[in-house]
């Protein structure tokens, strides 16, 4: 195993164990965003899920970036770097001046000069993007791409598991409220 190919094994391992660390949704997705930009050494990470009614991208955690940028406006589906929606994963080297960018000039703000979006995929669907902000610009490798590729389909698995947890601990808690009624 090449050096570099243990690195990315190593990082891909401490965030699995963090985010299999527990079964609170929100505490997961802070984990991996956390983790994820730490590891690599990035300004920011978030992690957005699809609102399909609404057609967004709702930031569920972040990372590294401040409030204003977080909270800049709507991430509209279609003006966001719109072709990580379809599973592909997507490389903006230059950010402030890329037209995929919905808020170049936020970005600019921000001092985010690369990123790299990539899809969160659950069944073959993309549910959502994780995405990385480096302050220098940056050419993300193939073993870059891959390595992420990787943790954002973790990522969607981390979900699921937190979410059926919280809906089997809310359903197991309805009953016992309704058998202490009949009682």
């Amino acid at each position: 195993m090449k050096e570099s190919e243990y690195t990315y094994f190593s990082a891909f391992m401490t965030i699995t164990r963090a985010i299999s660390s527990s079964l609170d949704v929100k505490e997961v997705l802070h984990l991996i965003v956390k983790n994820t930009c730490e590891l690599t050494g990035s300004k920011g990470c978030t992690l957005m899920l699809l609102d399909e009614e609404s057609e967004r991208l709702e930031v569920e955690s972040s990372y590294g970036l401040s409030h204003q940028y977080v909270g800049k406006g709507p991430v509209w589906a279609d003006q966001s770097i719109s072709e990580t929606l379809k599973g592909k994963p997507i490389i903006i080297e230059d950010a402030v001046r890329d037209p995929r960018v919905q808020y170049p000039e936020e970005a600019r703000r921000e001092g985010i000069a690369s990123v790299i979006s990539l899809p969160v995929i659950l069944r073959e669907r993309v549910i959502g993007v994780l995405r990385l902000y480096t302050s220098v610009p940056c050419r993300f490798t193939e073993d870059d791409i891959h390595f992420l590729s990787a943790i954002a389909i973790q990522s969607g698995l981390a979900i699921e598991n937190a979410k059926m947890h919280e809906h089997v601990k809310t359903d197991y808690e309805k009953r016992i409220a309704s058998s202490l009624v009949m009682e």
